[in-house]
């Protein structure tokens, strides 16, 4: 934890220094830390003051946990494919690391939360302000994925997207599945 308070009042100072150091090192603690915090938003986001039970809050908990790394692990390996071939630099090590610090990006939504439990009326605002957490969250992924990987804002783009083309391809070939079995049972 030490690392990332360091890294946080460096980060200024060198930002490409900062991450490139970050993902060198290879701070899985760190983005384990940023996974846990982007759950406890989605929890805090989602169902604070519902009455969540201290059993239902921590299943929430460990399944956003567990989904957030999974879904950004896949999102690593798809991407870190991509970017293999413009870097000498481990692609898929650098984006998971990415993605776990951009949980801590996540926490505005914690902010948001506890502010509109006290102020009811912001809760009109939830949709906008989750669409634009989400934005900053990938922007920061796309400029880490750029200065730690050390390549151009638009490689980094374009691999962070490249995820999309098996993405896509899996749901028409299940969909194509999907006809084909009832054809053949019709």
């Amino acid at each position: 934890m030490g690392a990332l308070i360091k890294a946080y009042f460096s980060y200024r100072k060198d930002p490409e220094q900062v991450v490139r150091e970050l993902v060198s090192q290879r701070r899985f603690a760190a983005a384990m830390w940023g996974y846990a915090v982007a759950a406890l938003c989605w929890v805090c986001f989602f169902w604070l003051g519902d009455g969540l039970s201290a059993w239902g809050f921590v299943w929430r908990f460990v399944f956003f946990f567990l989904l957030e790394i999974s879904l950004c692990y896949l999102w690593a390996a798809l991407s870190g494919l991509f970017l293999s071939f413009f870097s000498h630099e481990d692609g898929s090590a650098a984006l998971f690391i990415a993605f776990g610090l951009s949980g801590f990006v996540q926490g505005l939504l914690l902010c948001y939360a506890l502010i509109s439990a006290a102020m009811p009326e912001l809760t009109s605002l939830a949709a906008l302000v989750f669409f634009i957490v989400m934005m900053v969250r990938f922007t920061f992924v796309v400029m880490t994925t750029a200065r730690g990987v050390q390549v151009g804002m638009s490689k980094a783009l374009g691999a962070l997207c490249f995820v999309l083309v098996p993405a896509v391809a899996a749901v028409f070939l299940s969909v194509g599945a999907i006809i084909l079995l009832a054809n053949l049972f019709a």
